[in-house]
């Protein structure tokens, strides 16, 4: 049985400490956003609400469902984030795969100079406009493509599906090798089977990054057709009033259709997080070390 030292017991507390306090700051504007849309529009107006609702109702998400923008916006955002996620994991893992064989007898020729390609790739782009003129020349403009192509390749992404690939048992490639199999069968039923934990963390990190990607979607996309988090930055910087609803906005606050709207927005990151949440650690770690 360990024996954990007077210091130690101080420094875990300390520790604990520090996660409990982070862990509020996450949680505290989250409550408050969730009680501002689930209130009633005079007890926001009045600055009463804190971290539970007042005169609880669902007048705001009705509000904001009722948008005939809102739900074309949401299921844009879900092509979105479906495409880039299934083509991304499939570029960047083969392109891992290759890469993850290195230079000599068993790799490619050229490796380091491949390698140093991804790693400019990864520091340097191409710039906004020269990237705005590619998109629109070759046919994407206000195409859900313009959305998806342009960062398919995720130069962190395939360092870190390579240095998952690596930390693999060059056994098991050889027994598949001397029974017959080629690369891709290794890649396809070896490979990537393993890779559970690195592919389901390298995939979180494409679901957060294309769902709150707000930026393409108001330089690519035109009038309505843009996807969620642009239509959310949008609305919230620029609220829509005019005569056909002001009435309406007067009855409910601002404030708690925004909320209720960014809710909505944050949900599908906030349900899919904990399912991934398990493989998060030992995808990050696994492979950082070299033996």
């Amino acid at each position: 049985m360990q024996v954990i030292s007077t210091p130690q017991r101080w420094f875990q507390s300390f520790n604990n400490v520090i996660m409990i306090l982070l862990a509020l700051i996450c949680i505290v504007p989250l409550l408050h956003v969730i009680a501002i849309s689930l209130s009633s529009s005079a007890a926001v107006m009045a600055n009463k609400v804190t971290f539970f609702p007042i005169e609880l109702n669902f007048n705001s998400y009705t509000k904001a469902l009722e948008n005939p923008v809102f739900l074309p916006a949401i299921w844009l955002s879900v092509q979105r984030t479906a495409l880039s996620l299934g083509l991304g994991l499939i570029v960047n893992c083969m392109a891992a795969y290759v890469l993850s064989k290195g230079g000599g007898r068993d790799g490619i020729a050229g490796y380091k100079g491949f390698v140093g390609l991804f790693i400019v790739a990864m520091l340097f782009n191409g710039g906004l406009i020269p990237t705005y003129l590619l998109v629109t020349k070759i046919g994407l403009y206000n195409s859900i493509w313009a959305l998806v192509l342009p960062g398919l390749v995720n130069v962190f992404h395939l360092i870190l599906i390579m240095n998952f690939f690596k930390a693999l048992p060059k056994e098991i490639e050889e027994s598949a090798f001397m029974d017959g199999a080629n690369h891709w069968q290794v890649f396809s039923r070896m490979f990537l089977p393993l890779s559970l934990p690195v592919l389901a963390t390298v995939g979180l990190f494409m679901v957060v990054s294309d769902w709150n990607e707000w930026f393409a979607g108001s330089i690519y996309m035109r009038g309505d057709n843009v996807p969620l988090s642009t239509l959310l930055k949008s609305l919230i910087a620029v609220p829509i009033v005019d005569a056909s609803n002001v009435n309406e906005i007067a009855k409910i606050n601002n404030r708690s259709i925004r909320a209720a709207q960014v809710l909505i927005g944050a949900l599908p990151i906030l349900l899919i997080y904990p399912v991934l949440q398990k493989f998060f650690t030992a995808g990050i770690v696994i492979g950082a070390v070299k033996e």
